[in-house]
C-alpha cells in the first residue's frame, strides 16, 4: 500500500485542475477496480445530452474508469474537446490513449498519415523512427493523450500474414527492435507512454487475432531468438507499457482455450463460425505463464500491462466479457481496453474481488503501477489552441515526405523501364482488392496528371470486375508507352486477408503476354512481388498514405532517388536487404 499511496500522491494537481486527486485511502474498492478498464470512444461531435456523451460521462464519473481510447476516425479538435471535459470530471486524471502506430492521421481525421513501420525500416536508419516518435508524442499531447499503442513489436516472419504485415518493421528480430527502441527513445521523451505490442509476438501468425485466435506454434528456443528480441529491446529502452496479444503460445501455456457457443455478432469481425479456433490454448493475453511469468519474471518487465481489446474475436470466441476481465488481471494485466461490456466486466471484476477469487493486494499492485504511469506520463495541461498550433504542421509533414522518399525500394527493374516520360502515352491500372465506390489512389493520380499534364487513361479492376473490364484494358494498353500498375492490396485490421482479385491476374498475364511495359507499385503488401512475376519492374511503397502515393510518383518520374532496401525477404524474389538503387534525373 505504500507504493499506491507514494504513486496517487504525486498525482496532485498533475493532470486534474477542478478536481483533486484524492490519495489511495480515499480510493475505494469500486474506484480502484474502475481504474483497470480502458473505455472506447470516437472522438467525433455529441451533443452533451446524447446518449454517446451520457455514456462516456457515466463510464469516467460513475464507473471510474481508468483511461478512455480514442479508436475510428476523430476530429482532432472534437477529440481534444471531450478529452479536456471528461479529464474534468475524472476524480483520478484518466490515461488516454490512441493506436498511432502511423501517427496522428491513423486515428484522427484531416491529419497526415505517415508510413507503416516497414516502410521506416525500409529506410535502414533508426534515427528516422525516434524522430517520428518524438513528433507523435507532441501531436498526441496537443490533442490530450498521454498514453498511445506503438510500436509495434512483431517480428514479420510470415509473408501471408494479414493483420501484421506492413505494421511491422521487418523480419529481422534484432533490426526491428532496433526501430522498436528508437520509436519508444522518442515517443517518451515527448511525455508520451509508448505500449510495445503484441507481446509475445504477432508477426509469424496467418490468423487475424481479430477473427479468430491465432496459434503461435513456436518453442521457447525460437521465442527467444526471434519473437521476444525486439521486446527485450523495448524494455531496455524503457518502455513504459507492453501490449499482450490474444495469442495461442502452447510452449507457453498449454492449458486449453474454453470453447462457447457461436452466437452471430458477438464476434464483431466475422460471422463465420468455422473461423472458430477449436484446438487453441489459452491466449497470452489471459495467462498467468505468459504474463507474470514469462514478461514480468523473466524479462524483467515492471510497467504496465496492458491487453489487446477485448472485443476481439480470440476472445469472444472463449470467454464472455466478465470472465475475459477477471481472467487478464489474474495474469497480471493492469489494463482491460474496449470491453464489449464494460458495465458488465466491471461487476464480474467486484465480484471476484469480494469472493476472493482476485485479491485486493493484486487489485491494488495494478492500481500502483496505474498511478505510477500517470505520475510519470501527466496529462496535458488543457490548452484548446495547441492542436492548432502543433498538429499537421509544416516541419512535421516534411519529416513524413523523407521517410516515404526514403523508405521507397525497387524491388526489380526490366531495362529501360524507369524513368517514366511525362511525353509518353500511359495507361494507369487501379487493382483494389475489395469492391470500392470510390477507387483508391486518389493522391497518385492527381500527380500522374501533374506531370503528364492530362489525365491518363484509367482503369480499375476489383473483385467485381468481368472479362469484359479487363479487354477494354488490354485493347487500350495496346497503343500505350508503359502501364501503370497501382496495387492496393492493403492490411485492413479484422479482414483476415490478403487477396489479389482475380481479375487482376488475368489482365496482368495477357498485358504481359502482349509485351507490354508494365509498371508495378505496390502500395500495400510487398509480397505481392512473388505471385506477380509478370510485373518485371516491382516498387514497393508499403502503404497507400498520400504521402507514399506522392512519393512514388515522384520516384517513377527520375525526380527523387531511389534509396529503400528490403526490410523482409519476398520468397522467390529477393532478400532481406535487397533494392535497386537508383539516382534522380531531374530536379
Amino acid at each position: 500500500m505504500k507504493s499506491l499511496r507514494l504513486a496517487a500522491a504525486v498525482l496532485l494537481g498533475s493532470a486534474c485542475a477542478t478536481v483533486a486527486v484524492r490519495g489511495p485511502t480515499d480510493l475505494t474498492r469500486d474506484e480502484k477496480i474502475g481504474q483497470l478498464f480502458v473505455y472506447p470512444a470516437t472522438g467525433r461531435f455529441v451533443n452533451d445530452d446524447s446518449p454517446e456523451y451520457r455514456a462516456l460521462v457515466h463510464q469516467v464519473r460513475d464507473n471510474r474508469v481508468g483511461g478512455i481510447l480514442w479508436f475510428l476516425a476523430g476530429e482532432v479538435s472534437e477529440t481534444a474537446r471531450l478529452t479536456r471535459k471528461l479529464q474534468q470530471i475524472a476524480r483520478v486524471p484518466l490515461l488516454v490513449a490512441a493506436d498511432l502506430e502511423a501517427g496522428v492521421g491513423m486515428r484522427f481525421q484531416d491529419t497526415t498519415v505517415w508510413p507503416w513501420p516497414m516502410a521506416v525500416g525500409a529506410t535502414g536508419n533508426p534515427t528516422l523512427a525516434e524522430r517520428q516518435g518524438r513528433i507523435v508524442a507532441e501531436e498526441a499531447r496537443a490533442i490530450g493523450l498521454d498514453q498511445i499503442y506503438a510500436p509495434v513489436a512483431d517480428v514479420n516472419v510470415d509473408p501471408a500474414n494479414p493483420v501484421i504485415n506492413v505494421r511491422s518493421y521487418g523480419e529481422d528480430p534484432e533490426t526491428v527492435g532496433r526501430f522498436v527502441a528508437a520509436f519508444v527513445r522518442g515517443v517518451q521523451s515527448g511525455g508520451v507512454l509508448a505500449t510495445a505490442k503484441h507481446f509475445p509476438g504477432h508477426g509469424d501468425t496467418h490468423t487475424d487475432s481479430h477473427r479468430s485466435l491465432p496459434v503461435l506454434s513456436a518453442d521457447r528456443a525460437r521465442l527467444e531468438s526471434v519473437e521476444l528480441v525486439p521486446f527485450r529491446a523495448a524494455i531496455a529502452a524503457g518502455v513504459g507499457a507492453v501490449m499482450t496479444g490474444h495469442l495461442s503460445v502452447p510452449a507457453i501455456d498449454a492449458t486449453p482455450a474454453p470453447q462457447r457457443p457461436f452466437r452471430p455478432g458477438e464476434n464483431p469481425y466475422t460471422r463465420d463460425a468455422s473461423e472458430t479456433a477449436r484446438d487453441a490454448t489459452v491466449p497470452a493475453s489471459l495467462s498467468p505463464s505468459a504474463v507474470d511469468g514469462l514478461l514480468r519474471r523473466d524479462l524483467g518487465f515492471a510497467g504496465l500491462v496492458v491487453t489487446d481489446a477485448v472485443d476481439m474475436g480470440g476472445i469472444v470466441d472463449h470467454f464472455d466479457p466478465g470472465e475475459a476481465a477477471v481472467r487478464a488481471i489474474l495474469a497480471g494485466a493492469d489494463q482491460v481496453p474496449k470491453s464489449p461490456d464494460t458495465d458488465g466486466a466491471i461487476a464480474a471484476v467486484r465480484r471476484a474481488v469480494e469472493t476472493g477469487r482476485i485479491s485486493e493486494e493484486r487489485l491494488n499492485v495494478s492500481v500502483a503501477r496505474i498511478l505510477e504511469a500517470k505520475r510519470r506520463f501527466p496529462a496535458p495541461s488543457p490548452d484548446p489552441e495547441a492542436p492548432f498550433r502543433v498538429v499537421d504542421s509544416p516541419g512535421h509533414r516534411a519529416l513524413a515526405d523523407e521517410i516515404a522518399a526514403r523508405a521507397l525500394t525497387l524491388v526489380r527493374e526490366a531495362p529501360g523501364a524507369l524513368p517514366l516520360s511525362p511525353s509518353g502515352r500511359l495507361v494507369h491500372v487501379i487493382v483494389d482488392d475489395v469492391p470500392a465506390f470510390n477507387p483508391p489512389g486518389r493522391e497518385f493520380a492527381h500527380e500522374l496528371e501533374v506531370r503528364l499534364g492530362r489525365e491518363p487513361e484509367t482503369f480499375v479492376l476489383d473483385p467485381r470486375s468481368r472479362t469484359e473490364d479487363v479487354d477494354l484494358l488490354v485493347a487500350a494498353a495496346g497503343a500505350a508507352d508503359a502501364v501503370i500498375v497501382s496495387l492496393f492490396v492493403r492490411v485492413r485490421t479484422g479482414t483476415g486477408k490478403l487477396v489479389l482479385p482475380e481479375p487482376a491476374h488475368d489482365a496482368l498475364e495477357r498485358l504481359a503476354a502482349g509485351g507490354r511495359r508494365l509498371v508495378g507499385i505496390s502500395f500495400g503488401n510487398p509480397y505481392l512481388a512473388a505471385d506477380l512475376p509478370s510485373l518485371s519492374t516491382y516498387l514497393a511503397a508499403y502503404g497507400d498514405q498520400p504521402v507514399m502515393q506522392v512519393a512514388a510518383a515522384r520516384a517513377l518520374f527520375g525526380e527523387t532517388e531511389v534509396t529503400g532496401r528490403l526490410p523482409v525477404t519476398i520468397p522467390g524474389v529477393a532478400k532481406r536487404g535487397a533494392g535497386i538503387q537508383k539516382r534522380s534525373v531531374r530536379p
